[in-house]
């Protein structure tokens, strides 16, 4: 992986994000330069993988230490911009596994000083459960000697209030209206459904609905065309080459009303 094409790949990602969401580009790009330029949410990322290492030394944690934000994946980068842009009162997460999108989410929160993050995660090793989607495989188990968020620094958790269940016994019991609702627990076609057949009622009427790793079923697909509404889809951008990773959608836009476009 090299953060230089990444960093470049991504402003294409954000030029789309821009179009999509009728936002001058500008504005995005500060947002990007903003968060680049944050050497204390980057030093905080570093010391978390450092203590992390000697338990787990996956993806990210491969690395003693990171140089720069584009080392992370695009989704992470437009979470941060996405909750700056639109300051969401309530959040809703699920799937947090070592906390790469958790971070993001609660370093832009900070910066807004407003708002809250719920995030609902069960760990894949206490999934009792063998009907896993299979191309989970072992990399989402926890060792033993960590838990979920383990990336997610001290100073960024004053925002975060953490469930430990299954998402779909959890969301019926949130009160809350969802400003923005990032899926990213299990991905095959029914559980997605599922949650998101959930947390429909519970959005706000301009929310915005993050999904990762769209590409392992049709189930965002799905979920769109039932619901009617129109998303955008982005790639990788040099982490797993392009693959069409992470689907956003905003309530309201304005091709839901285009019959040619969502049916």
């Amino acid at each position: 992986m090299d953060p230089n094409l990444c960093k470049m790949l991504n402003h294409l990602s954000l030029e789309q994000l821009a179009i999509y969401l009728k936002i001058d580009l500008k504005k995005i790009q500060d947002l990007y330069s903003e968060l680049s330029e944050d050497n204390e949410f980057l030093g905080e990322i570093n010391e978390q993988i450092q203590s992390s290492r000697k338990f787990y030394q996956k993806a990210i944690f491969k690395h003693e230490e990171l140089d720069s934000i584009d080392w992370m994946a695009i989704q992470r980068i437009i979470l941060y911009i996405l909750v700056r842009l639109y300051k969401p009162a309530v959040c809703l997460e699920t799937g947090v596994f070592y906390g790469g999108n958790t971070c993001f989410i609660l370093n832009a929160l900070r910066r807004n000083n407003f708002g809250e993050l719920i995030s609902i995660d069960l760990p894949a090793n206490e999934i009792k459960s063998n009907k896993r989607h299979f191309l989970v495989g072992d990399g989402e188990n926890i060792p033993d000697k960590l838990d979920s968020g383990f990336l997610i620094h001290e100073s960024l958790k004053n925002r975060w209030n953490f469930i430990r269940g299954d998402s779909l016994q959890e969301i019926p019991k949130i009160k809350k209206e969802i400003d923005l609702y990032i899926h990213d627990s299990e991905h095959s076609f029914q559980f997605i459904k599922k949650e998101m057949s959930l947390i429909w009622e519970k959005l706000s009427k301009k929310a915005t609905i993050v999904a990762d790793d769209l590409d392992w079923s049709n189930g965002f697909f799905s979920f769109c065309v039932d619901k009617k509404i129109y998303p955008l889809i982005i790639t990788d951008n040099g982490k797993s080459g392009l693959r069409a990773r992470t689907g956003i959608v905003r309530l309201g836009h304005d091709l839901e009303k285009q019959k040619e476009v969502v049916g």
